[in-house]
């Protein structure tokens, strides 16, 4: 393992999937939208949109335009990641970090419009009580989201790019790899080991060896059986990560190979992550960039966590917990104001710019 794994820090893998259980449980949508939050004006240009997902469920969205252009522009689909995730990167449960309404905002700067959806279940996209949503799910929503971005007529839907943070890295990379109009994607906190390599060495840092092996023995039992055990038969750590009723999910989300799809990649690909992630590491941007072939370029957001935010205080150290207990992190700020690395959003906004030929308003 590389250099800064003890430290405890903003887990954001497991807790995206740790909150997967919230989403299950019905709620999302028709009560309210979440990224409605005091103190973040909507941006000019921006419209609420609603496109159809996996299973004909309603995804809220927003789709937002640069100003000034005088011919339709080329567009980013912003993939959220797993868990109850809204349109503008805020996870129930999990401290404030509006990461996809900050990219949003460099994008539009840079003449790119952009398009980000709640997950289903979060926001204003839907999901019935009782409806558990599943890897394909998540798949075919990313799908369908860039089908009708490309479709919309304020667009140029021929030259498109996708943005995937977290697990859904994965998601957008193979939705690269099988469209033409997609010219790059930027891939931010986005894991290049399989997602039980990721969550082991998490327990290994919050609670040493014996918990790493044996989550690992504990995801090789369910893919082999399709069932984890009850939840009171787990280790205590491994309770609230794993939420009942998930195991269809997370044993397909245990056997994604984030690689496979970034060998079939021809265009270029950012690969982005805070130099203090404690979840992603430069061993993944190395086996990711090692997949792509020489297409990738890497920026690295210093003194920063994963999705970027510049750490004020050194990140608390407590003994203990599991990655998706907030209450055990440090990792920078939890303000929604939390400062971003500009350099390494501005480096993206440019990539992703000259990709697809934008003009900067």
């Amino acid at each position: 393992m590389g250099t800064g794994r003890g430290r405890r820090g903003l887990a954001v893998v497991t807790v995206g999937i740790a909150l997967l259980a919230s989403a299950c449980s019905g709620g999302g949508g028709d009560s309210g939208d979440p990224t409605k939050d005091k103190g973040f004006a909507d941006a000019p240009g921006e419209k609420l949109l609603q496109f159809i997902g996996a299973g004909k469920v309603r995804m809220g969205a927003t789709l937002t335009m640069p100003g000034g252009a005088t011919a339709p522009p080329p567009a980013v689909l912003i993939v959220p990641g797993p868990g109850l995730t809204t349109r503008d990167g805020r996870t129930v449960g999990a401290p404030i970090d509006n990461l996809y309404k900050d990219l949003s905002k460099a994008f539009v700067a840079a003449g790119v419009a952009t398009f980000r959806y709640d997950h289903r279940g979060s926001g204003a996209s839907t999901l019935d009580a009782g409806v558990a949503p599943t890897w394909d799910d998540m798949v075919t929503d990313a799908q369908e989201a860039l089908k009708y971005l490309a479709e919309r007529g304020e667009v140029d839907g021929n030259r498109l790019a996708i943005v995937g943070h977290d697990m859904s890295g994965p998601i957008a990379l193979k939705l690269a790899a099988g469209d033409p109009r997609v010219k790059s994607v930027a891939l931010v906190a986005s894991p290049g080991r399989p997602l039980v390599d990721v969550m082991a060495g998490e327990f290994q840092a919050l609670n040493g060896q014996a918990s790493a092996d044996a989550f690992r023995a504990l995801v090789a039992d369910l893919i082999a059986t399709g069932n984890f055990p009850a939840r009171a038969n787990m280790r205590a750590e491994f309770q609230t990560a794993l939420p009942v009723g998930q195991d269809a999910l997370f044993k397909a989300m245990f056997t994604v190979d984030p690689l496979a799809d970034a060998k079939a990649v021809k265009v270029p690909v950012m690969i982005a992550f805070g130099e203090k992630s404690t979840s992603v590491y430069q061993d993944d941007v190395a086996l990711l960039a090692a997949a792509l072939g020489g297409k990738s370029e890497v920026v690295v957001a210093a003194n920063a966590t994963a999705t970027l935010q510049t750490l004020k205080t050194r990140p608390a150290s407590l003994p203990g917990g599991d990655p998706s207990d907030m209450s055990s992190m440090g990792g920078g700020p939890i303000i929604a104001d939390a400062p971003r690395d500009q350099p390494s959003v501005a480096r993206m906004a440019t990539f992703v710019g000259a990709s697809v030929g934008a003009k900067a308003a």
